[in-house]
C-alpha cells in the first residue's frame, strides 16, 4: 500500500509545483513500476498541456489492441501501434526494498545534501519528454514523503510535505475500503458524508467523501458538501509530527492526544444524523488508525 500512496502523491506534487509545464513539450506518459517482467505492477502519469492525470496500473495504451481486427489498424504499422501502447519513460524498482531505499536516499539528499540517488530509468518510445526533469521531480516528491520531512527547514518543503502526509492517510482509507476492510466498510456505509484533513496554514489539504460504501479522495480542492468532521492541525510541523508518529506508533496514548487536539467536529445536524459527537469521533478515529497501521510510514 505504501508504494501506491507515494505514487499517488506524485500527482499532488506535480499539480502543486506546476511541474507538468516543465516535464514535456508534448503529450507524454511517465511510468513508475516495481518488480520484474513476471510480477511487475505500477502506475502511470499522462502529462499534457500543463495537466497531469494519475492512473493506477501499467500503461497499455489509449487504443484497444486486437491484432485480428485488420481493418481497424490497417492505417497503422506495427511500430506505430507498439509506440502508442508503450510509455515514453519508465522508472523501475526491482522490488519493494529498492523502492523504500530510494525514498530514504532521496530524503537524505534533500536534507543533508551529498550525492543524488540514482534512478533506473528507460526511455521507451523516443518522444521529447524531459527525462532529467522527471528524475528531479520524482526525487523531490519521494524525499518530501520520507521521515526526513521532520528535519526540513524550508517552509515551502515542510508545507508541501505536510499536505502529502495528510493525503496519504485519506488515500490509505480509500485503498482499505477497496480491499474490503471491515472497519472502513462500516465507516463508509450509509448516506453521503465528507471529512477533511488540514493544517491551519492553508486551505483544505485533502477531502474524503463516503457514500454507500464508496470512497472518494480529492487533494488541494474543496467540496460543496459541508464537512461532518476532520483533522485540523495548528501548523505544518504538528501535522508532520502526528503523521509520522501515528504511522509508526499506532494507537499509543501520546498519538491519541495529538489526534484529539486536531479533531474538529462540524456538526451532524447538517446531515440529519442522529448521533452524538463521541460516536462520530470514534468512527473517524478508528479508520484513521486502520489506515495508519496499514501504511507504517517509516521510510
Amino acid at each position: 500500500m505504501i508504494y501506491e500512496v507515494i505514487a499517488a502523491n506524485l500527482k499532488n506534487y506535480i499539480d502543486a509545483t506546476g511541474a507538468a509545464q516543465e516535464l514535456t513539450p508534448e503529450k507524454s506518459v511517465f511510468q513508475l513500476s516495481v518488480g520484474g517482467k513476471k510480477d511487475k505492477y505500477g502506475w502511470h502519469f499522462i502529462v499534457y498541456d500543463g495537466d497531469c492525470q494519475f492512473k493506477r496500473g501499467l500503461y497499455t495504451g489509449e487504443i484497444f489492441i486486437d491484432w485480428n481486427d485488420e481493418f481497424k489498424y490497417r492505417e497503422k504499422s506495427k511500430k506505430q501501434i507498439i509506440r502508442e501502447t508503450t510509455p515514453d519513460y519508465e522508472v523501475n524498482f526491482k522490488d519493494g526494498a529498492e523502492f523504500e531505499a530510494f525514498v530514504v536516499a532521496a530524503g537524505q539528499y534533500l536534507t543533508a545534501g551529498g550525492k543524488k540517488p540514482k534512478l533506473r530509468g528507460s526511455k521507451l518510445s523516443g518522444t521529447k519528454c524531459d527525462i532529467g526533469e522527471f528524475g528531479d521531480v520524482l526525487t523531490r516528491c519521494f524525499a518530501l514523503q520520507s521521515a526526513y520531512a521532520l528535519s526540513f527547514t524550508d517552509n515551502d518543503d515542510k508545507r508541501l510535505s505536510a499536505r502529502m502526509a495528510l493525503f496519504s492517510l485519506a488515500e490509505a482509507i480509500k485503498i482499505l475500503g477497496r480491499e474490503g476492510n471491515d472497519v472502513v466498510r462500516d465507516f463508509a456505509a450509509g448516506s453521503r458524508r465528507s471529512f477533511f484533513f488540514d493544517t491551519a496554514e492553508g486551505g483544505r489539504a485533502t477531502w474524503l467523501t463516503v457514500h454507500d460504501g464508496l470512497i472518494k479522495v480529492t487533494a488541494n480542492q474543496g467540496t460543496r458538501l459541508p464537512a461532518l468532521c476532520g483533522l485540523e492541525f495548528d501548523s505544518d510541523e504538528s501535522a508532520l509530527r502526528f503523521a509520522y508518529s501515528f504511522f509508526e506508533q499506532g494507537d499509543r496514548p501520546d498519538v491519541q492526544k495529538m489526534f484529539e487536539a486536531a479533531y474538529r467536529f462540524k456538526g451532524a445536524a447538517t446531515y440529519g444524523i442522529d448521533a452524538d459527537d463521541g460516536s462520530i469521533e470514534k468512527g473517524f478515529r478508528d479508520v484513521c488508525i486502520a489506515a495508519a497501521e496499514a501504511l507504517k510510514m517509516n521510510v
